[in-house]
């Protein structure tokens, strides 16, 4: 029954593997990970996948959720699209804790 304790603890002590973002290709602090539903969760959509909060917000700012359930239900379909690109190379350029204050505030363009 020790060991049992022993392998819990050990595994507690181990640090997590980093997340990295599948939009921007960067790490995502803990404090920025969030879940995207591929297919909204209104479309009856289950799987998802962790992204920035930047990232995230920007794919729900591009595209409503019928676009998304329909023609961008994959993160190569999202990465295709040319506004995607754009905010993909941009951010890129970002450390991974980049969180864009314009955006908090409203501001956008």
């Amino acid at each position: 029954m020790a060991r049992k304790y022993r392998d819990d603890f050990a595994s507690q002590d181990a640090a997590s593997e980093p997340v990295i973002c599948p939009l921007c290709e960067r790490v995502i602090p803990d404090d920025q990970i969030e879940d995207h539903h591929l297919v909204p969760r209104s479309k009856g959509g289950k799987i998802k996948v962790p992204l920035h909060r930047i990232c995230h917000s920007h794919i729900h700012a591009a595209f409503t959720d019928s676009q998304l359930a329909k023609k961008f239900s994959t993160v190569s379909a999202i990465l295709d699209d040319p506004e995607i690109q754009k905010f993909v190379n941009w951010v890129k350029t970002k450390p991974p804790g980049f969180d864009d204050e314009a955006e908090k505030r409203g501001r956008r363009r």
